[in-house]
């Protein structure tokens, strides 16, 4: 800040940041939950552990150039901060989804549990090989939840219109294997709240 303002200019740089955090978590909640956004004040890297392994990860950087020219500054506008301020939340969104789903991606092929449409008939006879590979979960308040599917730009009419063209046996089909998951997912859950000492169901 071009001003002796310490206080001030510090209360207001935390102010637009807190701001772009709540406008970048809120985009990126239409793609994963906001109880699985956390903040780390510390530390690059954390371990998952798993039932047969454990795996250190690490955070990637994800980072935005932006400029702001002299004229600008001098006029005092402060819709050019909100302006800069919107291409950054954008931008910052737009590359954490991009890397989050390149993840995603890695992992699936780390461990081969993918679909190749080109392996398959059609999308539907691919979304139901899909299923079959997919875990279920339950959330802390017992519950199975579903998968969420996200497909590209146009490819989600197309899908739906294959699913809902399909016969009573295929649908069958597709009940019997959300029972089988849901009632996999629920046993699991039960073993692994089991193994805490005060918690017997």
């Amino acid at each position: 800040m071009p001003f002796s303002y310490k206080s001030e200019s510090k209360d207001f740089g935390k102010s637009v940041l807190e701001m772009a955090v709540r406008a970048h978590r809120e985009k990126i909640s239409r793609y994963a939950s906001k109880d699985n956004m956390h903040s780390f004040r510390h530390g690059g890297s954390w371990l998952t552990v798993r039932e047969n392994e454990t795996e250190e990860s690490s955070f990637k950087e994800v980072g935005v150039e932006l400029s702001v020219g002299y004229e600008d500054i001098t006029k005092n506008d402060i819709n050019q901060l909100f302006q800069l301020l919107d291409t950054f939340i954008e931008e910052l969104s737009s590359k954490t989804i991009q890397g989050m789903f390149q993840t995603i991606s890695e992992s699936c092929d780390k461990v081969g549990n993918t679909v190749n449409q080109k392996e398959h008939s059609s999308q539907a006879e691919a979304f139901l090989e899909m299923l079959k590979k997919v875990e279920f979960s339950v959330n802390e308040n017992g519950q199975v939840e579903l998968p969420q599917i996200h497909v590209g730009t146009g490819a989600a009419e197309p899908l739906i219109q294959s699913l809902e063209a399909q016969d009573e046996e295929f649908h069958a089909e597709v009940e019997r294997i959300k029972q089988e998951k849901s009632e996999a997912a629920l046993k699991k859950e039960k073993l692994r709240l089991n193994r805490y000492k005060g918690i017997d169901i």
